[in-house]
């Protein structure tokens, strides 16, 4: 449910429901921030200290523009 939340407050930001200087979702969007500000090191050290392991493909791959 977190990262639900979290998914909603991205396209609010991405797709413009929250603009500069907007004063709609503020408070939602520094929680988000701080939340993700405390997670982000956490996966990242996490996948680093398991590197050995087999991630999968990307969902995402990098492809040639």
């Amino acid at each position: 449910m977190l990262f639900d939340r979290l998914y909603v407050l991205r396209n609010q930001l991405i797709h413009g429901g929250a603009t500069w200087n907007s004063r709609v979702n503020r408070a939602q969007i520094r929680d988000g921030a701080a939340i993700l500000g405390f997670l982000v090191p956490v996966f990242i050290e996490l996948m680093m200290d398991h590197a050995h392991e087999d991630w999968g493909r990307p969902f995402y791959p990098v492809t040639e523009g």
